[in-house]
């Protein structure tokens, strides 16, 4: 529900003919628009490029509207594939165990407040952004410019639907997401599961049934990390960027209101990386854990034959499985976000001793001016 406002997410499979061709006239529309939106704010940085402050501004809403359209080819692109993952997906939900569903709802108790949250807040984020003209001094949402008179009715309302629509479609590409955390948090729940279940093997044909469902989750991993690996490294791509002009922008800016605005788009930026970050430490750890699961298990005084595939089990587990574009994107995990995010504490740091280095200032010229009074 969270994504239906795109139109890209992977269609059911018993969707008929005539769904699937208003998604794509609907896609083909969203995609138009919000093409539009971006050649007039490429056109509103080079008319107010002698602005600092607009052209920071205006950059950051470029980013985000940049990113949700790269989203948008990517899921459409790979759309049968994340269909089929999504599949699998259910289908074992479906025919869970006990044991099963308890992991499940371990996971979905361990993320979904924080998913929830994140979601309703893209959406906030947005809305304040759509709403900011009725409180500051500028006509629409962005500073996008465009080569006729935008002043006059119904151009004006057209032109402000068409920025708040795509105001929203970009709060959707921040929900995306969400949705490829959720694939990597159920590869990293059944690797959890095959984890207990090879502590608890009885002899050769228990392991030989491991082994398999091993393989199977480290293809199926892998096809998740295929299939998200890009979102993620354009998410971090323009998550950074909006952090680096984002805190910029508060550096300079001299209202509160825009200094808000974009506290409040930093933090959405820095939580949409850390969102993709924390899931795929957790499955590189898990996909770890198995070969130590296996070590952990009855196998003294197994058969040769036992002893040989749990060696052959704990080598292939030494490998982790890990989100990463080589060449492009290192290896995401906790780590990566700690030293993104420590872009952000140094603007937010340079901002403050600035301040304070104004203030000192200001009270140092006053008791010059007192003394000589």
């Amino acid at each position: 529900m969270s994504v239906v406002i795109m139109g890209c997410w992977p269609p059911p499979l018993n969707a008929t003919k005539k769904q699937l061709l208003l998604r794509d006239i609907y896609w083909w529309m969203s995609f138009v628009i919000a093409t539009f939106l971006l050649l007039a704010l490429i056109n509103g940085i080079y008319e107010h490029r002698r602005n600092t402050l607009i052209t920071i501004q205006t950059t950051c809403i470029l980013a985000g509207v940049c990113q949700m359209c790269i989203k948008m080819v990517i899921l459409r692109k790979q759309r049968w594939k994340f269909q089929s993952i999504i599949l699998e997906m259910e289908n074992f939900v479906k025919r869970a165990n006990p044991l099963e569903k308890t992991i499940l709802q371990n996971y979905v108790n361990r993320c979904a407040v924080f998913h929830l949250t994140t979601t309703i807040g893209f959406y906030v984020i947005c809305s304040g952004l759509i709403l900011g003209p009725a409180i500051l001094s500028q006509p629409f949402p962005t500073f996008a410019k465009y080569p006729f008179q935008v002043d006059s009715h119904p151009i004006y309302d057209i032109v402000y639907f068409q920025q708040a629509f795509v105001g929203m479609l970009a709060t959707v590409g921040g929900t995306i997401d969400c949705q490829a955390a959720v694939l990597l948090w159920f590869a990293s729940a059944r690797f959890e599961m095959l984890c207990i279940e090879l502590t608890r093997f009885i002899d050769l044909v228990d392991l030989n049934c491991c082994i398999r469902k091993h393989l199977h989750l480290l293809r199926y991993a892998e096809d998740v990390v295929i299939s998200v690996r890009y979102i993620i490294f354009i998410t971090t791509c323009i998550s950074t960027l909006i952090m680096i002009f984002g805190g910029l922008q508060l550096i300079f800016a001299k209202s509160t209101i825009v200094k808000i605005q974009f506290v409040i788009l930093v933090i959405g930026s820095a939580i949409q990386l850390f969102l993709c970050s924390r899931p795929a430490e957790n499955l590189s750890g898990m996909s770890t854990a198995i070969g130590l699961s296996v070590y952990n298990s009855n196998w003294i005084g197994q058969s040769t034959e036992v002893l040989k595939n749990i060696c052959i089990l704990i080598q292939r587990s030494q490998k982790p499985v890990i989100v990463t574009i080589s060449g492009v994107l290192p290896a995401l995990s906790l780590k990566y976000y700690a030293s993104a995010i420590s872009i952000l504490v140094i603007l937010v740091l340079y901002n403050v001793t600035c301040c304070s280095h104004l203030n000192s200032k200001s009270n140092i010229d006053q008791i010059t001016v007192d003394r000589l009074d």
